[in-house]
């Protein structure tokens, strides 16, 4: 089981560790790191953090979940999907309709988990990698476009 911390603006840099697992551009994390809400992930009733997830508020109606991560060792064992249906659980709460989330064109296992927990495509931010000041491959892909996918809350 999973408790959530808000962090406050002035400590989210202590959590850039956990948000480069899901993002390795620390300038593309600092873009965001000030807006909407970081939460860190701490297993109940103890002080180890696992993970963090970060949301920003595109409009009245939507949010976008920007990083989602976990530690290595506690990933594959349900806290991601867990983290998930948390987070949509408190935007409804907030009175968000819609979540998005993006995802990097060759991040084949992270598309995979979206559609599996009801995500479905929504656009392409077409050359969004061309920012990053270094390529990024994953499963032998360069990525290059971002797949965002949308569910309604």
């Amino acid at each position: 089981m999973l408790a959530y911390q808000m962090i406050a603006p002035n400590k989210r840099a202590d959590y850039l560790p956990y948000l480069r697992l899901a993002d390795e551009e620390v300038g593309m994390i600092r873009r965001y790191l000030n807006d909407g809400q970081l939460y860190s992930l701490p297993l109940a009733g103890q002080s180890t953090v696992i993970g963090v997830m970060h949301v920003t508020f595109v409009d009245q109606t939507q949010v976008e979940l920007k990083n989602i991560a976990l530690l290595p060792a506690y990933r594959n064992q349900g806290y991601g999907q867990q983290a998930l249906n948390d987070l949509k659980q408190m935007m409804v709460d907030l009175g968000y309709q819609t979540l998005l989330v993006g995802t990097g064109d060759g991040s084949l296992a992270a598309i995979g988990f979206y559609l599996r927990q009801g995500f479905r495509f929504d656009h392409i931010r077409k050359n969004f990698f061309e920012q990053y000041q270094a390529p990024i491959i994953e499963n032998g892909i360069r990525l290059q476009d971002m797949v965002v996918l949308s569910q309604p809350l």
